[in-house]
């Protein structure tokens, strides 16, 4: 990747979510979400993030009701837990009233974790609230009634698309490219962080706290500390998710946008300027990595979950990755 970023230091909260991962995601055969929550939640306390709040929708508890084992390990640890929506379908894909029932629907599973929180936080599934602002002010206005606040996401690195790769090489047992996607995933985690943070200074004339997120997947586990590690040599600063909050580019509410953004890239688009993201063809050879017919990265999301999840809530599929 070339490296153009200007290293300086900047803040960040670490935010981590779905680490029951998605339905219909695969995972190897001798790793559980329990693992992976508690693996990750410790390289959080060896860094001293104690308190990191993790947004994980609960629509595999209906079925696979022992996943509370994940929740309440995340609580354990000594870090807190927001409501992320039982099915993790955009607000766009839902009627108001059933986007709200949704909310509640996460809230009879993990209230009482949530509760223990010293702040409650909502986060969007995919940090997408609407195409409408009046609907967005209105789901707003109802999470404020319930001492609830958003926390939306000003830095990510397209770290979806590293789930399957490394899925692929494991069940390949290559080892070389199990390397290659976990260097891919801390290079770009970095790159990406700078990135952010250059558009930010650009929109806001100064360096912003960033709210960034990692999901709680197999390759998460297996780098996220070298990615903390990375962060640190280069004079980041981690600080508490209600510090970063009080600056406008986490708690302002830029137009709604129906593509794939984050809340740091739809401020962006909306000042006519381009959304940080990840390089194109970066992507392409990311997303191809250790192929195994029946296991594309795109297809398996497709298939197993964006669509199964658009009928589950009676949606007609409409996606767009742009």
């Amino acid at each position: 990747m070339n490296d153009t970023r200007a290293d300086r230091p900047l803040k960040i909260a670490v935010t981590i979510d779905d680490f029951v991962l998605w339905d219909g995601v695969p995972m190897p055969d001798d790793t559980t979400p329990t693992d992976i929550t508690r693996s990750v939640a410790k390289t959080l306390n060896d860094y001293g993030l104690k308190g990191t709040y993790g947004f994980s929708h609960t629509y595999r508890l209906e079925n696979e009701p022992e996943q509370i084992e994940a929740f309440e390990a995340w609580a354990e640890a000594g870090h807190h837990l927001g409501n992320h929506t039982h099915q993790h379908a955009p607000l766009r894909w839902m009627p108001d009233a059933a986007f709200r029932r949704d909310f509640e629907t996460a809230e009879k599973y993990i209230g009482h974790l949530i509760d223990a929180a010293p702040s409650k936080y909502f986060r969007y599934p995919m940090d997408m609230s609407s195409g409408s602002e009046r609907r967005r002010g209105e789901v707003e206005n109802y999470l404020a009634d319930l001492g609830y606040r958003t926390a939306p996401i000003t830095s990510w690195f397209s770290d979806f698309a590293f789930i399957m790769p490394y899925f692929r090489a494991m069940t390949l047992g290559d080892k070389d490219v199990q390397k290659q996607v976990r260097d891919l995933h801390v290079s770009t985690a970095v790159d990406m962080l700078y990135q952010h943070a250059d558009t930010a200074h650009t929109l806001f004339g100064a360096d912003a706290p960033l709210i960034w997120l990692v999901h709680g997947t197999t390759i998460s586990r297996d780098t996220l500390a070298p990615i903390l590690e990375a962060f640190l040599e280069r004079g980041v600063e981690f600080v508490a998710l209600d510090e970063a909050m009080k600056h406008p580019v986490n708690f302002g509410k830029p137009p709604c946008n129906e593509s794939f953004t984050n809340q740091l890239q739809r401020f962006a688009l909306a000042a006519g300027l381009p959304k940080p993201e990840l390089d194109v063809e970066r992507l392409a050879e990311i997303l191809n990595l250790a192929p195994i017919p029946g296991l594309d990265t795109m297809a398996t999301y497709e298939e197993r979950m964006f669509k199964p999840l658009a009928k589950r809530v009676g949606a007609e599929y409409d996606w767009d990755w742009s």
